[in-house]
């Protein structure tokens, strides 16, 4: 039997723009914030979170369908905005996250880089359609959307 395995990138929003606004290091309290946020949310033995690189972190989750999953990362983004840390005011009231995956039934040979490129598609597909979203791809790489 195969285990469903999600592959979630998430990506502080405007983060450039707080950086020049705050300074790095308030930039710096602001990663860890996140990723704190976002790994209170991921509590079993078999979910990973690290930071991918800049302010760019990603997540695997092992063993649900993506609809539950879909669901607990629309909670994880929304814990994030709720921290309500200031953003500077022409992007955003607060700092946010947008937020792109996939969940996948891998075959035994499956190719986990082509996995991880989705997961990074539907991130920028939710950059694009304006960012504190969360998109996903379902076990038939059909798209789910929030708001």
């Amino acid at each position: 039997m195969q285990v469903p395995f999600s592959i979630c990138m998430f990506d502080i929003d405007h983060f450039k723009i707080y950086n020049d606004t705050f300074g790095h290091p308030a930039g710096d309290k602001v990663i860890s914030a996140v990723a704190k946020a976002a790994a209170s949310h991921l509590k079993r033995t078999t979910d990973f979170l690290a930071r991918y690189g800049g302010e760019e972190f990603v997540a695997l989750i092992i063993g649900d369908r993506s609809d539950k999953i879909f669901g607990h990362v629309k909670k994880i983004r929304q814990a994030i905005e709720d921290l309500h840390i200031s953003h500077n005011p022409s992007v955003s009231e607060w700092v946010t996250v947008s937020i792109g995956g996939v969940t996948v039934i891998p075959p035994v040979d499956g190719n986990y880089a082509f996995f991880l490129q989705i997961a990074d598609t539907m991130l920028y597909d939710a950059k694009r359609q304006g960012r504190n979203r969360v998109i996903w791809a379902d076990e038939q790489l059909k798209q789910l959307y929030e708001k």
